[in-house]
C-alpha cells in the first residue's frame, strides 16, 4: 500500500518481541522501490542524541520505567510504552540535520497497525514521510527516499488494543554511507551489545525437540521447602517466547527452585454461571508446555496454578456460587489436571481465592472436584485460600497442603523500621500456629502468594492494585524489609514449607513499582536466603 512519500513497507517476524504473527505482508513494490533499495545498499546507523513522547504507560505492574530513550539502546528488555489513548507519539533528535532512508521498528505485542513517521528540521513543523495501514506488530522495516532532517517522529494512528497503549522495543534509524559522514555501522556502534549473554549460551544448551516432555527432577515432598515464585503471563503465547525462557533461566540461577505457573480463565461478573478461555489472555497449553519443559530443563518443579479472573475487574472472591457455575469451574480444572498429568507437574493448584464457594455449603462441590482430579493426576493438590479466607475452607482434609495467598496487613506506618515488621510477623505467625492446632489440621502450610509493591506504605495493605503509579513514591527498601522480616521469623516455624513469591514476569521490564523483584533490593535478600534454605 503506497502513500504520500512512501516507498516501501515490508513486516516480518521477530520471536524476541513476542509477536503474535508469524507471516509476511506481501506489499505492492513500484520502479522507485527497486531504485531506492540500490541507492540505500550501504547504510550506516544514525546516532540518536535524544528524545520525546507523548507519554507514558502508568499502570502499577505492566509499565517498563518512563525512559524515553529505551527504544534506542540496542536493549530488548527496554522498551517505551505509552499512555492509553489515541495519538500517542515518539520522537527522536538526531543532534543535527541527517538523511535518512529507513527505519526499523520493533514493536512490543502493542503495536500501531496504522502509524506515520515524520520528519522536521525544529519540532514543531512536521512532514509526513511515511504512513502505513494494515501491520501486524512485530519489526517493521520501512524504507523510503531519502530525506534529511535533524527529528524523525514515529505516530501511532491506531492501537491494536483499544485497552492499551503503544508500545516498542527498539527503534534503528539508518542512512546512506556517503551522505552522513562519521556515522558507523549498527554493529560498531553497540559493539558491546554483540556478545552473547550467559543466559543466551544456556538457553541454546537446552534443546528441546517437538513434541518431546521433559521429565520432572523429582517430586515435592512434605519435608521440603519450596523456594518459588508466581510466573504471570496474560497472554496466549507469551510463554513460549525466548523472553520467556531467558528469565526462567535467570530465575533457576537465584536460586529459585519452584515455579507457579499462571493459567487464567474469565467469567464475565460474580453472578455469571459460565467460565471461558479467552483467545487473546489466556495461556495456551501449548505456551504452558514449553514453560514446563524450559523449567523441568533447568531442575526445577512446577505449581500449576489456575486462576478465574472477571472481565468486569470484581474480585474473585466474590464470586457466587451455583450447581452450573461448579460444573464448569470442574471442567476447568480436569483440564488442567490432564495437562499436569501429560507433563509431570509436580503439584497442582485447584483453586485461588474462591472465598464465597469453599464453605460448608459448598463442600460436597470440592470433594467431588477433588476426587475426579485425583482420578487423572497422581501428584500432591493444595487450594490457595485468601489471606481472610483460610479459616472458613471446608475441604483442607482432602488436599496435601494448606495454601494462602499471604497478604496479611503488618502494621499502619509507611516503611517501618524492621524491627516492627519482625514483631508483626511473629504476631501473625502465632495466629496460624494456634488455628493450626485448635483446627486439627495435621498440614504444612504454604504462602502460595506473598508478595509487596515497591511503594511507601505496601506492608499496610499488601493485597491493593495501585491506581496510577503518579502519586506513589519508590521504595526498595520496605519491599526488601518486609521479604527479609517474613524469612527471619516463618523460616523457624515448622509447618511453614515454602512460598512464592508474587511476582516475576516473562519481560524482566514490567514492574519498577510493582510486586516484582527483578533487580531491586529485595532479590539480593530472596537469592541469598533461598540458596541457604535446605
Amino acid at each position: 500500500m503506497v502513500f504520500l512519500g512512501v516507498i516501501l513497507s515490508m513486516l516480518v517476524f521477530t520471536n524476541a518481541s513476542c509477536a503474535q504473527e508469524n507471516d509476511k505482508q506481501q506489499v505492492q513494490k513500484p520502479q522507485e522501490v527497486v531504485a531506492a533499495r540500490s541507492a540505500n545498499d550501504d547504510l550506516v546507523y544514525l546516532k540518536v542524541q535524544s528524545a520525546s513522547v507523548s507519554g507514558f504507560d502508568e499502570t502499577p505492574d505492566w509499565a517498563p520505567r518512563p525512559d524515553p530513550m529505551a527504544p534506542f539502546d540496542a536493549d530488548l528488555e527496554t522498551r517505551w510504552s505509552s499512555a492509553y489513548k489515541e495519538g500517542e507519539w515518539i520522537y527522536m533528535d538526531l543532534g543535527k540535520p541527517k538523511t535518512v532512508s529507513k527505519i526499523v521498528i520493533k514493536w512490543e505485542q502493542a503495536y500501531a497497525p496504522s502509524f506515520e513517521i515524520l520528519s522536521s528540521d525544529d519540532a514543531k513543523t512536521w512532514n509526513r514521510v511515511v504512513a502505513l495501514e494494515g501491520q501486524r506488530g512485530g519489526t517493521n522495516e520501512v524504507v523510503f527516499k531519502p530525506v534529511t532532517a535533524r527529528y524523525i517522529k514515529i505516530a501511532g494512528l491506531s492501537r491494536v488494543n483499544p485497552e492499551w497503549g503503544i508500545s516498542i522495543w527498539e527503534i534503528e534509524p539508518y542512512g546512506p554511507k556517503d551522505k552522513n559522514p562519521g556515522e558507523l555501522p549498527y554493529d560498531q556502534v553497540f559493539s558491546g551489545k554483540k556478545e552473547k549473554s550467559a543466559i543466551e549460551k544456556k538457553r541454546e544448551e537446552i534443546n528441546l525437540v517437538e513434541g518431546q516432555i521433559v521429565p520432572s527432577p523429582g517430586p515435592i515432598v512434605n519435608t521440603e521447602f519450596q523456594k518459588g515464585v508466581n510466573y504471570t503471563s496474560w497472554n496466549t503465547n507469551e510463554l513460549s517466547c525466548d523472553m520467556s525462557d531467558y528469565s526462567l533461566i535467570y530465575l533457576s540461577q537465584l536460586g529459585v527452585e519452584e515455579i507457579a505457573l499462571m493459567a487464567v480463565y474469565y467469567q464475565d461478573d460474580i453472578a455469571s454461571k459460565k467460565i471461558y478461555y479467552d483467545a487473546k489472555k489466556t495461556t495456551s497449553d501449548e505456551s504452558l508446555g514449553h514453560a514446563i519443559n524450559i523449567i523441568h530443563s533447568l531442575g526445577m518443579k512446577v505449581m500449576l496454578k489456575p486462576h478465574v479472573d472477571l472481565v468486569d475487574e470484581d474480585a474473585r472472591s466474590n464470586i457466587i456460587p451455583s450447581d452450573e457455575w461448579f460444573a464448569s469451574y470442574k471442567e476447568l480444572i480436569l483440564h488442567y489436571a490432564s495437562l499436569a498429568a501429560k507433563y509431570d507437574v509436580e503439584l497442582l493448584c485447584i483453586g485461588t481465592e474462591l472465598s464465597n464457594t469453599t464453605t460448608e455449603r459448598w463442600k460436597d462441590k470440592w470433594l467431588d472436584i477433588i476426587r475426579s482430579v485425583k482420578e487423572v493426576y497422581n501428584g500432591p493438590l493444595i487450594y490457595a485460600a485468601n489471606w481472610d479466607e483460610y479459616e472458613t475452607v471446608s475441604f483442607w482434609d482432602a488436599v496435601d497442603y494448606i495454601g494462602m495467598d499471604a497478604y496479611f496487613p503488618l502494621t499502619n506506618k509507611n516503611n517501618p523500621p524492621k524491627e516492627e515488621l519482625i514483631a508483626a510477623w511473629n504476631r501473625q505467625a502465632d495466629i496460624l500456629e494456634k488455628w493450626l492446632e485448635t483446627s486439627g489440621h495435621d498440614k504444612p502450610i504454604v504462602f502460595t502468594e506473598i508478595g509487596y509493591d515497591t511503594v511507601l506504605g505496601s506492608n499496610k495493605q499488601p493485597w491493593r492494585i495501585l491506581p496510577t503509579l503518579a502519586s506513589q513514591i519508590e521504595s526498595q527498601d520496605e519491599q526488601a524489609n518486609c521479604l527479609e522480616s517474613l524469612f527471619m521469623v516463618l523460616t523457624n516455624r515448622p509447618w511453614f514449607k515454602g512460598f512464592y513469591w508474587w511476582n516475576y514476569f516473562p519481560r524482566p521490564d514490567i514492574g519498577p513499582l510493582g510486586y516484582t523483584l527483578r533487580g531491586k533490593k529485595g532479590e539480593k535478600i530472596l537469592s541469598e536466603w533461598f540458596k541457604r534454605l535446605k
